[in-house]
């Protein structure tokens, strides 16, 4: 006979997914609250300047993040915070949050799936394939939320480079204007928050970091380690080099936005010479048969007119 889930099933397994969610929000505050009580202990016996900044405005109107008190820039977790943020999420609480969204997908696919299957004829007979196919749901909504946030990592990246060569360039004029390094860096920071947000949020923290790091290389170097790009990797290896020999700033930064703009023209290229071969399938597909169409259909239709006759 063909089995359904019927209503009290359903109230049961919302339920049971109430107390889960309920579970691991409780078993995440305890967790903080024992971790904050260790970083509290932890602070009375040393003394972390990065961590001094963990998300503040600044002069430039930018909000800072970053990770707090790490070394190790985890991309994952600054977009976390990042995005979260918006909702009024403090970066200490982004992590338990980022888990919660996880297992609500995880539990609520699961669910859906348990629901909605037992309506198709090919699942109602047989209640093992449906808990297989709501736990393979369950797995699949596991990953959903990492490769949207694997997506906003890559389209922050792209945004940064993108914007990076006319931030460099309005760097070189704040250099031969006279302005220092630092001073410079914070004024474009002031000039690219409406066009660049993303760029003038990692500027700012760079400009944070020269101010209070004990070596300029190690602010570069905590730069290339946010952005992962070998541009971003040039850029801060050009900057740290021309600070530690003492060549000439603004003639370095040319050349490395001349680069820049090279590579980006080379790219645009590129891609424009994959185009007809990645046209070669839509036109085989849509363009061919309409023109064997149009050529041949009225040939073929006398040959069936002579035939009919």
């Amino acid at each position: 006979m063909t089995e359904y889930f019927g209503v009290t099933e359903a109230l049961l397994l919302l339920a049971a997914i109430a107390l889960g969610v309920g579970g691991a929000a409780l078993i995440g505050y305890s967790t903080r609250l024992k971790r904050a009580e260790m970083e509290a202990r932890l602070a009375l016996v040393r003394v972390s300047l990065p961590a001094a900044i963990d998300r503040a405005e600044t002069d430039n109107g930018v909000r800072l993040v970053r990770i707090q008190g790490s070394a190790v820039f985890n991309l994952e977790q600054r977009e976390i915070a990042r995005r979260l943020a918006g909702l009024g999420v403090s970066e200490e609480r982004a992590g338990y949050v980022y888990l919660l969204i996880r297992m609500t997908v995880v539990f609520g696919l699961g669910a859906l799936v348990l629901v909605m299957l037992p309506h198709f004829h090919a699942f109602a007979a047989s209640r093992p394939l449906t808990l297989l196919t709501a736990f393979a749901a369950g797995i699949a909504g596991w990953f959903v939320p990492q490769l949207l946030l694997g997506h906003f990592i890559k389209a922050h990246v792209e945004t940064v480079v993108s914007g990076l060569p006319d931030a460099l360039e309005l760097l070189v004029i704040c250099v031969e204007a006279g302005l220092s390094l630092e001073d410079g860096i914070s004024r474009i920071v002031k000039e690219l928050r409406r066009s660049y947000p993303a760029l003038a949020e990692e500027l700012a923290l760079t400009s944070a970091d020269l101010k209070i790091l004990p070596s300029r290389d190690q602010a570069f170097a905590n730069l290339a380690a946010r952005i992962d790009a070998p541009s971003v990797r040039s850029v801060s290896t050009t900057l740290a080099q021309t600070m530690r020999y003492g060549t000439p700033l603004a003639q370095a930064l040319r050349m490395v936005a001349s680069e820049m703009r090279n590579d980006s023209l080379i790219a645009m290229e590129n891609r424009a010479n994959r185009l007809p071969a990645l046209l070669t399938v839509p036109m085989m597909l849509f363009i061919m048969p309409t023109i064997f169409l149009i050529v041949v259909g009225p040939a073929v239709l006398r040959v069936l007119d002579t035939l009919a006759k």
